[in-house]
């Protein structure tokens, strides 16, 4: 069960960092009302960058999640499967 518990630490890791994008993309997302306040266009810009690139980081961690969950499943039906043949 080594296996699964690496993938459940690297679950739990994966959850942490999806946390932390979230908090860092609610200050970019304050940070970018108070430009557009301000009316800062050109810092705008490069908010709205940084919030699409942790958008797109945090769709690569849900993807990752999603796999490492669909491991952990095919490890326990093979485990499954192997107690039903010893039986």
């Amino acid at each position: 069960m080594t296996v699964t518990n690496a993938l459940l630490a690297e679950q739990e890791v994966i959850k942490e960092t999806n946390s932390a994008l979230e908090d860092i993309q609610e200050t970019l997302a304050l940070a970018l009302v108070d430009t557009l306040k301000a009316g800062d266009h050109i810092t705008t810009p490069t908010v709205i960058k940084m919030l699409k690139d942790l958008e797109d980081m945090q769709l690569k961690y849900y993807e990752r999640l999603e796999d490492n969950e669909n491991v952990q499943g095919g490890l326990e039906n093979q485990a499954q499967a192997e107690q039903e043949e010893q039986a």
